[in-house]
Parts: structure tokens; C-alpha cells; sequence
């Protein structure tokens, strides 16, 4: 995969002036309808002889757009790594300004046809171009031909999105999802920090993380999770908490007794266990995690 960053429209990529069939977007998770949309693109590569191309933007739009700083699904690093697994040819990283931002529909098209885009996969309710004017009309009216995509539904007959993903997580529904990530599960990356040593002091030592990006944290409660440190996948218990105002990610690994400060970890959130709630005494609080422990075990004994 080639892979491009770019700051405005004015630069070109494809060089090599190979026809290219086209998706964009932010692709925040590259959930099961974004997967759909790639899917569709790569059948129609095959068919018709184009090489594939994947246009993204380093930062939300509206983050930028409405000086928001909303959490996201995966860092631009995790989009680039998930990319390089699915057979894509070309991956160009558009730097999102108020510049781009005031690029119109046809400027944005006339650089997709400069760099041979000769086809798109687009979904109907598409916007795109300066204060969103372009959409599937204008792009049926350009040189581009246009392939209109199928939404996703999960069972309950809701669209698959970002923001619906979004709101799973945070009302702690991390198995549903996960199948509507269509991967092993949630993950976020951090720094092992020092924190106050609580889980530690009650035999349960655990790493606290810094997280790496603004990523979306599951509501405050323990979940049963899998934590990677240099490149080996642990069985683990990871607890989300709500200290000084802030959302904190904790995760006590089984079977592991190693010092992993300042080490970058990923923690990935497989299933809910319970919710965080306040014990009478520490003896109380010991025995619950036991019972945690006893859980966890039997679902990672389940799994395989």
C-alpha cells in the first residue's frame, strides 16, 4: 500500500497515472459499514481493472469545522495499520484545514480526476466540498463514474455508524460493538503511568494508562479485556474509572509479574463483567475481584 500525506489539493500522488477507483471519508473505527463500502470498491477493482484508493483526513472535519475535540474509535496510526491488512492500493491522508474546508465540490473532484480517479463508491446521502454543497448529484454530473453503496443494519434495524458505535461503548455495551467493529475487540493505546497504587496495594497491581489519542473510553465499570505488552497478547481485567473528572483506564494482567512503566501498551475490551461501585470494606473489595478473576478466567476458558 502506498501510502501519501497531503496538505491541499493542489499536490498529486499517482504519478504512476494508474486508473483508480476512489472511497473518502474519516472512516472513525472502519466499522462494518465502512467495511461494506471497501469491500464493494475492491470487487469493483477486480471487474473492472482499477487500482484501489482510500482518501482520509488526519483529524475529524468537525473537530476542525466547529473547534470540537470529540473522542474518536482509532488513531490515524490504527486506520493505517488496518489498511495495510486489506489489499489497498493506495491510502492518501488529507491534512483537514479551514483551507480544504473552503475547497469547493468541483475543485475536490478535479483532483481526484488529476490524480486518475476515473470511478467512486459513494453513498447517497453523501455531502462533501465547501459548507457540504456537493453531494450525489454533483458527483453523477462530473467525469466520474458512480457506484452508490449499501448501508449496513445491525439486528435492531440501526444503521451502523460511527456515533452509534460510539454510544455503545460509553453505555458499556462493548460486546455489540465489537461485532460492529467486526474485530477482536475495542482497543486503545497508552503509556503505562504511575498512578495511586490502590490495585496494587490489594494484591492487584495494575497498569495505568495515558492514552495516546483521545480515543472513546467505555463507561466506568470492569471489563474483561486482553492487553498487549511488546507484542504478546495477555489475558486481563481492565477497570475504568472516574478520578478527579477524568476517565482512567486501569488493566491487571494474569499471570504477569513484570515492571511495564513507560511502555506502550494496547488494551483491548472484550466483554462487560460489572459495574464500578463502592465496597464497605477492603475485605468486601478483595472478594469481588476474586469473583472478577473467577469470571474472567471462565470466559477466556469458553473462548477457546
Amino acid at each position: 500500500m502506498k501510502v501519501t500525506k497531503i496538505n491541499n489539493l493542489k499536490t498529486n500522488f499517482n504519478q504512476e497515472k494508474k486508473p483508480l477507483i476512489a472511497i473518502w471519508g474519516f472512516f472513525d473505527g472502519w466499522h462494518l459499514g465502512h467495511q461494506m463500502l471497501l469491500k464493494q470498491m475492491q470487487d469493483l477493482a477486480k471487474q473492472q481493472h482499477y487500482q484501489t484508493l482510500v482518501v482520509s483526513f488526519d483529524v475529524k472535519p468537525q473537530n476542525v469545522l466547529l473547534n470540537k475535540n470529540e473522542p474518536i474509535l482509532l488513531s490515524n496510526q490504527d486506520k493505517q495499520q488496518f489498511l495495510s491488512n486489506q489489499q489497498v492500493d493506495y491510502y492518501c491522508e488529507l491534512k483537514f484545514s479551514h483551507e480544504l474546508a473552503s475547497s469547493s465540490a468541483e475543485e475536490f473532484i478535479n483532483w481526484l480526476v488529476a490524480n486518475n480517479v476515473q470511478a467512486v463508491v459513494s453513498a447517497k446521502d453523501i455531502h462533501f466540498g465547501a459548507k457540504g454543497q456537493g453531494n450525489l448529484a454533483t458527483l453523477q454530473n462530473s467525469p466520474l463514474k458512480v457506484f452508490i453503496s449499501q448501508d449496513v443494519f445491525d439486528e435492531n434495524n440501526k444503521k451502523v455508524s460511527s456515533s452509534y458505535i460510539k454510544e455503545l461503548i460509553v453505555s458499556k455495551n462493548i460486546t455489540h460493538a465489537n461485532k460492529l467493529l467486526n474485530r477482536d475487540g475495542y482497543t486503545v493505546t497508552g503509556t503505562v503511568v504511575h498512578g495511586i497504587k490502590e490495585g496494587r496495594a490489594l494484591g492487584f497491581p495494575t497498569a495505568n494508562l495515558a492514552l495516546s489519542d483521545n480515543y472513546v473510553v467505555p463507561g466506568v465499570a470492569v471489563y474483561i479485556s486482553q492487553t498487549e505488552v511488546d507484542g504478546k497478547w495477555h489475558q486481563s481485567m481492565t477497570v475504568v474509572v472516574l478520578r478527579d473528572g477524568k476517565l482512567l483506564v486501569e488493566s491487571y494482567l494474569l499471570n504477569f509479574d513484570q515492571d511495564i512503566y513507560d511502555k506502550v501498551i494496547k488494551v483491548r475490551f472484550l466483554s462487560y463483567l460489572r459495574d464500578s461501585v463502592a465496597f464497605d470494606s477492603k475485605k468486601a473489595l478483595i472478594e469481588q475481584i476474586n469473583q472478577d478473576l473467577v469470571q474472567t478466567i471462565t470466559y477466556f476458558k469458553n473462548a477457546t
